[in-house]
């Protein structure tokens, strides 16, 4: 019987560990029996949660899901982007024999419209996005102060037009044309903390094809999706824009930084 008992209370003390090493996310070996030599593998997941009460079971799969607030079975979510809790921008760069007498530029969305729609399965998820060309603020010192050195020049009232009147012509955005840009996916895939988010955008009379990396924040009722990415202007589909022979000149590089928030069911 004494035997009998500690070898329980050393099972019983081996998946008390285990548990916890499962919700810390930490590499767990397996247990072997010190008698018999016998190795037992260790649990599933699924089965400490079957083998633990209703409370129990509810509170494990949460430490080991991470998606706590995820609607449940059936259920549908729609989620309101907030604007203005939210902010999409990017970053282009100088180039050219002449790139000092030019500065960079940061280049924000103040329009963002948009929805994102959850059920219990991230690989359904859909969301929109869209934004209207003319809405884009040139330089908003706020952001220009956010990157240090390769951002300290101040551009001119004048200079800010005239970026912005550049970035409108028929060379670059042909904003006349094609006045809105849309973001549209479905489905996320890898964890939420490192998720990457197939994206459709929609410019130029086109549909470019993008996979964006992002951290994803499920609350009660918000949705926070961060993330930064590079891409180039040929990547989609445009022409830098240059002048003096390219002695002046927009670089290929992109830089982009988003936050969206969003809240259920909100307007």
């Amino acid at each position: 019987m004494k035997r009998g008992k500690l070898i329980g209370a050393v099972v019983l003390v081996g998946v008390i560990g285990l548990i916890i090493a499962l919700q810390r996310g930490e590499p767990v070996n397996d247990i072997t029996n010190g008698d018999s030599g016998a190795t037992i593998e260790p649990p599933t997941a699924g089965s400490l949660i079957g083998q633990t009460g209703a409370g129990g079971a509810n509170s494990l799969q949460v430490e080991l899901s991470g998606n706590a607030n995820l609607p449940g079975e059936g259920e549908v979510r729609v989620y309101t982007i907030d604007a203005a809790q939210s902010e999409i921008y990017w970053r282009i760069y100088r180039s050219g024999a002449l790139a000092r007498l030019g500065h960079n530029h940061v280049i924000s969305i103040s329009e963002l419209n948009g929805s994102v729609t959850l059920g219990s399965d991230l690989a359904i998820a859909e969301w929109n996005l869209s934004f209207p060309v003319d809405s884009l603020i040139i330089d908003e010192p706020e952001l220009r102060a956010r990157y240090g050195e390769d951002f300290e020049s101040v551009p001119s009232e004048n200079d800010m037009t005239g970026t912005k009147r550049n970035m409108m012509t028929d060379r670059v955005l042909n904003g006349e044309v094609y006045t809105e840009i849309e973001l549209s996916g479905t489905g996320v895939t890898g964890p939420l903390d490192n998720a990457e988010l197939p994206v459709s955008i929609q410019m130029l009379g086109r549909t470019i094809a993008q996979s964006f990396p992002a951290a994803i924040s499920i609350g009660a009722d918000t949705l926070t999706v961060t993330g930064e990415y590079g891409l180039t202007h040929e990547d989609l589909g445009m022409e830098p824009f240059s002048a003096f022979g390219g002695a002046i000149a927009v670089g290929a590089e992109i830089d982009f930084t988003y936050r969206i928030y969003a809240v259920a069911g909100g307007q």
